[in-house]
Parts: C-alpha cells; structure tokens; sequence
C-alpha cells in the first residue's frame, strides 16, 4: 500500500526514534539505517523518472544566522493537482549541521542523486555515499543540530 505524501515527515520520525539508540543526534550508521528504512516505504506519487527519488548532499550555506556546514540526505517527491500535471515537490530532508570550522571551511559541496531508474540500486548507491570521505572528516565532530523536516518545493 502506498502512503499518503503528506504522511512522510511522521513516517521518517517514526523510523529515527524505532532506529536511534535514545541520543538525539543519531550517529552515521544509525542514520543509513534510517535512509535505508525509508526507501522502502512507497509513497502516493506518479510514475515517473523524477517522481521520487534521493538526495545525498553537504557543504556551506548562508541561510543560518551563523556560518553553518551541512551535511545530510533529501527524499524528493512529487506531487500532482488532479489532472495528473506536476504541481510540487515534496522534499523530507534529514540533516546533520555544524558550525564551520577550518576543516569544513575548505570543503567544497558536494550531491549525489538516486532515483529508481538508475543503473545502480540502492544499496549500492547507499554504500556509495558511505564510503564519501567526508564522512572521516566529520568523524568526531559534534554537530549544533541534527534536523528532520519537510518542506515544499
């Protein structure tokens, strides 16, 4: 059964607090399971090749008081009014921030998409990722905020 779009933000929450041990800020291998449980749970959306899909991204952005690096996974998908034509995107994004420092400083950003029509599968995609070296320049570091959130696009 496919799940309503609207219902992804709780579905995602769900899958933290079932996969995370009790911090709040889960750690990297906790996080994957999350993304990896995620992907499983089909959604309401049109076929498609952009229908849904997933983002792996990180680097500076300037739309936070202070200067901030961050570093995390979307789940895009798609929304359609009732004669089937796109209206929006609806994009669940699960984010890890940190202050930059000058080991982020220096980092260019960087994305990485995945969509079922790919060549590669998930999991192989998703072992991608893991294997990013940002993930050791990370390690250690303790990020201001660990975001779950919803928004339009």
């Amino acid at each position: 059964m496919r799940r309503s779009v609207d219902s992804a933000l709780g579905v995602v929450r769900g899958i933290v607090d079932q996969v995370g041990s009790g911090q709040e800020v889960p750690d990297v291998e906790e996080l994957v399971a999350v993304v990896r449980g995620f992907w499983r749970i089909a959604f309401d959306v049109p076929d498609g090749a952009d229908s849904d899909g997933f983002l792996f991204q990180y680097g500076k952005v300037n739309w936070f008081p202070e200067p901030t690096f961050v570093l995390g996974f979307m789940r895009q998908l798609e929304i359609v009014d009732a004669d089937g034509e796109h209206e929006a995107y609806s994009q669940v994004q699960l984010e890890y921030r940190y202050r930059v420092d000058s080991d982020l400083d220096s980092i260019q950003g960087h994305n990485s998409w995945w969509f079922p029509e790919s060549q590669i599968p998930f999991d192989e995609w998703l072992e991608s990722v893991k294997r990013d070296p940002i993930w050791r320049i990370v390690r250690g570091k303790v990020p201001a905020t660990f975001d779950v959130s919803q928004e339009m696009a």
